[in-house]
């Protein structure tokens, strides 16, 4: 089915015209106060991760220290580069400056093509810029970077069902509580754990703690690997392609609720939502299941599961919880039901 004409120019100019759009977007739609709401959420996860490390076995005292230490020294980009606000905004006109647009959708897209090239080989002569944003404000998404040990949440993620200062704190961190744990964790997956915390490739692991990180690791490619997915005709997940991912969904979680319980603990329990029977801790894994929420073609489904990094949407959700003893005491889930499994895999 052919995607509706408007969406195709308003996807195109969104992904050529980055922080153009940024700017009319973060004026139009994102909260002041949300960057130092989400920048006080991220210290909340970084002392989660230093918490849960206590609680790992298979980790020697060595390693712990350095994870420590990585994830202290995680920076983050939230909302948008501040530049893009300027009211005499110098930079972002130069950076449309050598555009000529006309009505000619064509010629408009080679001129932007030329424009990008130019961009590219321009860098090619300058240093690199550390505070450079990789992705633009409006984007629905975030991101880790190893070789920078970054975060970063354009605006656009930063609204509802992930973020609002209207909705309960279990929402919240559920929702992009969940999201920056997961990406913290991306910085100690199986790739991501490969890079020091200056973003350089440097193996600071010992050993021991190497050899069993592997095999932890392990118990999650089984796991993942015996998921089928119906809409893809019934086809295997790959357990090793979205180990990464896996590994950071279920970290995520269990560093999300550790956040919120803290919380709990520090403000008091939250008011009941009214004409709802959940309580909050419900509440905190009924979001982080409605942010995986979506629908596939089953065209797609079948292209995905051979090379999508990120399991399917359902197995994010469900994966990570029968991995979570805290979920099946919120729900009351007996022990050996399907989301109360005997044998539970943990990484982080």
């Amino acid at each position: 089915m052919k995607e509706a004409r408007w969406r195709d120019c308003v996807r195109y100019v969104q992904s050529s015209m980055v922080n153009a759009v940024g700017a009319l977007y973060v004026q139009e739609a994102f909260a002041g106060e949300s960057k130092r709401m989400v920048s006080d959420l991220i210290r909340k996860m970084q002392e989660a991760y230093i918490d849960t490390l206590d609680e790992l076995s298979w980790m020697d005292g060595a390693s712990k220290e350095k994870a420590r230490e990585k994830v202290m020294a995680i920076k983050e980009q939230i909302g948008y580069p501040d530049h893009i606000l300027d009211v005499n905004n110098h930079k972002l006109d130069e950076e449309y400056a050598h555009l000529n647009f006309s009505e000619n959708y064509f010629e408009n897209i080679l001129e932007n093509l030329q424009a990008g090239a130019k961009k590219s080989l321009k860098k090619l002569r300058e240093p690199v810029d550390p505070n450079m944003w990789i992705i633009g404000a409006a984007e629905v998404n975030a991101f880790y970077s190893p070789n920078r040990n970054q975060i970063v949440f354009p605006a656009g993620i930063l609204q509802p069902p992930f973020f609002s200062k209207h909705q309960s704190q279990a929402l919240n961190f559920g929702g992009i509580g969940m999201v920056i744990g997961h990406e913290i964790i991306h910085g100690f997956d199986d790739h991501g754990r490969n890079f020091d915390k200056d973003g350089n490739m440097f193996n600071w692991w010992s050993n021991y703690s190497a050899e069993h990180f592997k095999e932890q690791s392990q118990c999650m490619v089984q796991q993942y690997g015996k998921f089928t997915w119906k809409l893809a005709g019934g086809q295997n997940v790959s357990g090793i392609s979205t180990l990464g991912e896996n590994i950071a969904d279920n970290g995520g979680v269990r560093q999300a609720y550790k956040a919120y319980l803290k919380w709990i603990e520090r403000e008091g329990e939250e008011p009941r939502l009214p004409g709802l029977d959940m309580d909050h801790k419900q509440l905190f894994f009924l979001n982080f299941a409605q942010v995986w929420c979506g629908a596939y073609r089953p065209e797609f489904a079948s292209q995905s599961i051979k090379t999508d990094s990120h399991s399917p949407l359902e197995y994010r959700v469900l994966g990570s919880l029968q991995n979570f003893g805290a979920f099946s005491e919120a729900f009351k889930c007996n022990p050996g039901s399907p989301m109360n499994p005997e044998v539970k895999c943990r990484v982080w």
